[in-house]
C-alpha cells in the first residue's frame, strides 16, 4: 500500500526541481534546451517559437505554482487508483 501523500509530495518535489533546473538552463545555455527540444519533437521546428525576451519572476512563479498543484493532484489522485486496483 502507497502513501498517497507522501508520494505526491515525492513527485512534486522532484517536479519543481526540474522546473528550476529547466529555468537554469534556459537561462545559461538556451540554445542547448532547444537542441534538446528539436531531438524530441522529430518533424517539428522549435525555431519559430524561440521567446525573444527572457521570462520575468511573476510567470516563472505562476508556472512554478501551477506545475506543483498539477503533479500533486495527478500524484495523490493516481496513488489512490493504485491502491484501490491493486487489492
Amino acid at each position: 500500500m502507497l502513501k498517497p501523500i507522501a508520494l505526491a509530495n515525492a513527485f512534486t518535489t522532484v517536479a519543481l526541481g526540474l522546473y528550476v533546473l529547466c529555468r537554469i538552463i534556459s537561462l545559461v545555455a538556451p540554445d542547448f534546451l532547444f537542441s534538446v527540444a528539436k531531438s524530441w519533437f522529430h518533424t517539428f521546428s522549435v525555431d519559430s517559437i524561440k521567446g525573444t525576451a527572457s521570462m520575468d519572476i511573476g510567470t516563472f512563479l505562476f508556472g512554478a505554482i501551477s506545475l506543483a498543484v498539477l503533479t500533486w493532484i495527478t500524484a495523490y489522485t493516481g496513488t489512490l487508483l493504485y491502491n484501490k486496483w491493486s487489492k
